[in-house]
């Protein structure tokens, strides 16, 4: 037992002298560093201060001090270095000659004119003739210290930061939102056509139509700050039309300068000269214009800022042209109506599609897309008296595949935090319609069929911004006189049926986005006005 007991003492004392002989390094680094300049690839001075942590004889020991990756040192010379302990003045290297430079460490002895470090001390270095890294990034440097008597420990580091020569700039833009706030966000078209009025107002076009331009503006910022700019002077900026509806054209108002494009049928496209800008490594250039467009359609414009060759304050452009930042713009155009809000109150709604949607087939999922919160839209049921069969989609279920103008649905809509019921003072959730109030030609005028008994109907072609117009059913349904024997609606804000006649008895208003419980005498055919 004794002799086990030896032997791990023995192992012990070995372990424990073996410690302080093998490099360590603490959990986070306690030395500060300061560069003269951050810059990647420059030529700085890099002060290092730190808190000894043992005695450290001149002479006898040896600081080591590797930086980052990629740093390079320039010429050194007497006075490069120099070692301060506890603010008593500088102590230059004596013998340059004892600098020792492998890759990216520099050792060097405490000079001999330094007086004996103690535990504690407060240590400066200052290293002079260092050369950034050429890749900015955040880079860590380690301080060793080589005691005569025990081999060399890694005691302290410290951490730092290269940043780019010169800035990297980008596009950015804005633009006004052409409808309301509370529709869904990814589902607005950014624009509409023809001048129709904008919730926020807009330009005037300026050529005597009346019609409105829409806010567009440009950003030219960097993206990552620099030490400089990428080509200080002389940066010409261009815009370019590169994609719209053949024969469309697309009017911009650059800061009061009307350009007009047209997009020519063979694909070739017009491009406006900008003019040139001044780049500083911060700088942000903001260009605050207008566009109109005068047809539906997916539109794009591109912009590029280069340093043109040859010019004196960009040294890549030498030889060729640098592009200092592009970008291209799409904007999807919308009809030239509006659409249509149908408000959705918590739990049932008897809803129908106040317009002629543009797309077919109108996917249920492409509507539902356009609530303001589409997840809290739980179920859509519709009845085809036709069949005699209920088509659902959601609660697990998609036979309903398509949401249809003409018709009417049951939507339920659970809990949303924009609820007016449940919170006083904010807008009922809308599920936004775009469409026509008739099919657009060559498509034939809409006409809805329906069968004996009860049909699910819907209101469309009346009334495009709310507050929805209505109509009587006297005149809706001109050509079912006498053969209508009960209409009702649902309150969806007080969840009870409203009986709007039964037996002809009265002749109610009809409302556009409203749903109806129909009954027919016979079948026929609903042929809007």
């Amino acid at each position: 037992m004794r002799k086990i007991i030896s032997i791990l003492v023995t192992v012990g004392l070995v372990m424990a002298f073996s410690v302080v002989a093998m490099p360590t390094t603490g959990a986070a680094c306690g030395a500060t560093v300061v560069l003269n300049s951050t810059c990647a690839g420059a030529s700085t001075n890099y002060t290092i201060d730190f808190s000894a942590p043992t005695t450290i004889e001149p002479v006898n020991d040896m600081f080591s001090v590797e930086f980052g990756a990629g740093t390079t040192f320039g010429f050194l010379v007497d006075g490069d270095i120099t070692v301060e302990v506890n603010g008593g003045g500088a102590d230059a290297v004596d013998d340059i000659d004892d600098v020792v430079i492998t890759g990216t460490k520099i050792e060097f002895a405490v000079p001999a004119a330094s007086p004996i470090i103690l535990p504690g001390d407060a240590v400066q270095l200052v290293i002079e003739h260092v050369v950034n890294p050429a890749v900015a990034g955040d880079y860590e440097l380690a301080l060793d210290y080589n005691l005569d008597c025990c081999g060399e420990v890694v005691f302290d580091c410290a951490e730092y930061t290269i940043i780019p020569a010169a800035s990297t700039y980008g596009f950015f833009s804005s633009s006004n939102r052409t409808y309301d706030d509370d529709i869904a966000f990814d589902f607005v078209p950014p624009f509409k056509v023809c001048g129709q009025d904008t919730p926020f107002g807009g330009y005037a076009l300026g050529d005597g139509s009346g019609k409105i331009m829409n806010y567009f503006d440009i950003y030219l910022m960097p993206t990552l700050v620099g030490c400089a700019g990428p080509c200080a002077t002389d940066v010409q900026i261009t815009l370019t039309l590169t994609a719209a509806p053949a024969g469309s054209n697309v009017t911009l108002d650059w800061d009061g300068g009307a350009y007009y494009f047209l997009l020519i049928d063979d694909d070739t496209t017009t491009e406006v000269d900008l003019g040139t800008v001044a780049l500083g490594p911060a700088t942000t250039i903001v260009w605050e214009n207008a566009l109109h467009f005068d047809a539906v359609g997916d539109y794009q414009i591109c912009i590029e800022a280069v340093c043109p060759a040859g010019t004196p304050t960009c040294p890549d452009c030498t030889s060729e042209a640098v592009v200092v930042a592009s970008k291209c713009f799409d904007f999807s155009v919308y009809q030239h109506k509006d659409a249509t809000k149908i408000e959705l109150f918590r739990k049932w709604n008897l809803i129908s599609l106040p317009l002629v949607p543009l797309e077919d087939p109108n996917a249920i999922e492409d509507v539902l897309a356009a609530y303001s919160d589409p997840d809290m839209i739980w179920s859509v049921y519709y009845y085809d008296q036709c069949t005699g069969m209920w088509s659902v989609w959601g609660d697990g279920q998609s036979s309903l595949a398509t949401l249809e103008d003409g018709k009417s649905y049951w939507v339920k809509v659970e809990y949303s935090h924009t609820d007016a019921a449940l919170a006083p003072g904010l807008a009922v959730p809308g599920l936004w319609v775009w469409g026509t109030p008739q099919p657009v030609p060559p498509n034939a005028p809409a006409a809805y069929p329906v069968c004996t008994g009860w049909n699910m109907v819907g209101l469309t072609g009346y009334g495009l911004m709310a507050p929805l117009v209505t109509t009587t059913d006297s005149a809706y349904l001109w050509n079912f006189a006498g053969a209508i024997g009960a209409i009702y609606a649902w309150d969806g804000s007080g969840q009870a049926w409203d009986a709007l006649t039964v037996g002809g008895a009265t002749m109610p208003d009809l409302q556009n986005g409203e749903g109806y419980w129909i009954s027919f005498a016979a079948a026929g055919t609903v042929y809007p006005p």
